[in-house]
């Protein structure tokens, strides 16, 4: 995320060829999106509930769409927020917040998200997600988490949807070259810990299915990102052409093969674990 300053264009926020964010004063102006309007339907349903972390809707054009900008840490800066119990616990805290205020929503006029689903769930166990729930779009201000942003993902899902993705980035389920160059992490994480952090801010139990969640979430991502590109998406296209999909892929054999660092202590009982860690038995890291 860079913050180049154009006076006739903006502060640049984003300067992606398929989606460039510029801010214009209080106000954050995206390209218009086939769902800006159920997104702006949606964020309008966040400030009528009071769901102040959510940006406020403004106009949606006929190249563009606006929303209020908030203040505080985002982006890459942000990933370095997330180190501490606090901060997790924060993020645990506001997705139960949202999700919660977003669970009996029921539009007139059912909405269509990026992947083509249509509608809000069930009014039981489906919902609208965020979808994209990394550090990169959370806003911080004095250690406080603010703000949830960049809502372009948005789509049908569960609750654990949204846990399973936050967990692989905030644990996170990913090898050293993650939590330390991304997180600013020192330490190696005490992964079990952080997401019985997570689980009981959120008021979940933290147990092996949790486990399997976001282990099937990374591979979702994976299916989702080859899809979207094989579909002609631009940034799904550039995302493979950059080698995205690859290291993605990389995170979930990381997953797949550290699975005990996740699990109950019961369900280790009597297996060998390596002295270093983080290194993958096929020697990825």
């Amino acid at each position: 995320m860079t913050a180049d300053a154009r006076p006739d264009e903006g502060e640049i926020l984003q300067e992606r060829a398929d989606r460039p964010v510029l801010r214009i004063g209080d106000v954050v102006r995206h390209p218009r999106q086939p769902w800006s309007g159920s997104v702006h339907a949606l964020l309008a349903h966040l400030a009528e509930v009071g769901f102040a972390e959510a940006p406020r809707p403004g106009p949606v054009a006929e190249d563009h769409d606006d929303v209020g900008y908030i203040e505080g840490v985002s982006g890459d800066a942000a990933c370095r927020l997330v180190a501490g119990d606090e901060a997790v616990a924060q993020v645990a805290q506001l997705l139960r917040r949202y999700h919660d205020a977003v669970a009996g929503w029921r539009p007139a006029t059912p909405p269509t998200w990026f992947d083509g689903q249509t509608g809000t769930g069930d009014g039981g166990e489906h919902l609208v997600c965020h979808g994209d729930v990394g550090p990169w779009n959370l806003v911080w201000r004095d250690d406080r988490l603010v703000g949830l942003i960049d809502w372009e993902y948005a789509t049908i899902g569960t609750r654990r949807t949204d846990i399973a993705y936050a967990l692989h980035y905030l644990v996170p389920f990913r090898d050293r070259a993650y939590w330390q160059n991304v997180l600013g992490m020192a330490r190696k994480p005490r992964r079990r810990h952080r997401m019985a952090v997570f689980a009981e801010a959120y008021g979940i139990p933290v147990d092996d299915q949790l486990v399997d969640d976001v282990l099937a979430s990374q591979q979702a991502g994976v299916d989702l990102m080859r899809t979207l590109a094989e579909q002609g998406r631009p940034r799904q296209q550039q995302l493979v052409a950059d080698g995205e999909l690859d290291r993605e892929h990389r995170a979930v054999l990381w997953g797949q093969g550290h699975r005990h660092k996740f699990q109950a202590k019961r369900a280790r009982e009597g297996r060998r674990l390596r002295t270093d860690g983080d290194v993958h038995p096929g020697g990825l890291r």
